[in-house]
């Protein structure tokens, strides 16, 4: 189920989060562990998690709410060898969970190992319809999936706020499928004199127009 999230939080910077402060970290040491292992915080809602098939399954009431609660509130129950509910659906992959746990942890700061100089490209497309997401997450994906883009370039280049690609890094980088290609500040600092570049269907136009030109 999708959650758009369309609402601004304040600017933050550039401040950082820890994951074992929220549920995103009790969920990355559970992943580790290869133990199927229910989390449950009372009165919100209830995760399943099944690392050895890389699923989980969820009953809860408000993503925000329960990812955005501290650690401490928890409850963590070992489910031993259970094996995932039979209802069809009622099962995802476990990396969509991480993605909702860090983008709603975020609030616009980046997950702790991560900077705004890391030079990033992601694997893939993340599933959009199943996941929280950005007003402009769709055009950080379509950046990032491209090429390698210094992460502190991006929200120049997008003319968009940098709360909103650091929520959008932090969830692609939690749930696997960002590619961190480099971590080198001074690269960094040389490509932030770079002009933001133009979008690629406005490159393409103005190809056309300049063929055109020098065909006359």
């Amino acid at each position: 189920m999708s959650h758009d999230i369309s609402n601004k939080p304040a600017d933050t910077g550039d401040a950082i989060f820890s994951a074992a402060d929220y549920f995103l970290g009790i969920a990355q040491r559970i992943a580790a562990s290869q133990d199927n292992t229910r989390i449950v915080l009372p009165g919100k809602g209830e995760v399943s998690l099944f690392p050895g098939r890389k699923e989980y399954s969820a009953d809860i009431a408000d993503m925000a709410e329960f990812f955005q609660t501290p650690a401490a509130q928890f409850e963590i129950s070992t489910l031993g060898e259970a094996v995932l509910p039979k209802t069809p659906g009622s099962s995802k992959n476990i990396g969509e969970l991480l993605w909702q746990a860090a983008f709603h942890a975020s609030q616009g700061r980046m997950v702790e190992g991560t900077s705004k100089y890391d030079v990033v490209q992601f694997r893939h497309w993340p599933n959009l319809p199943r996941l929280s997401k950005t007003p402009n997450t769709a055009r950080i994906c379509a950046l990032l999936t491209r090429h390698p883009t210094t992460i502190m370039l991006v929200h120049r280049q997008l003319g968009i706020g940098k709360d909103e690609v650091y929520r959008i890094y932090s969830a692609a980088y939690c749930s696997g499928i960002a590619n961190m290609t480099s971590k080198n500040p001074a690269a960094a600092n040389e490509l932030a004199e770079i002009e933001p570049v133009e979008p690629a269907q406005e490159r393409s136009l103005l190809r056309s127009l300049f063929s055109k030109i020098s065909g006359l």
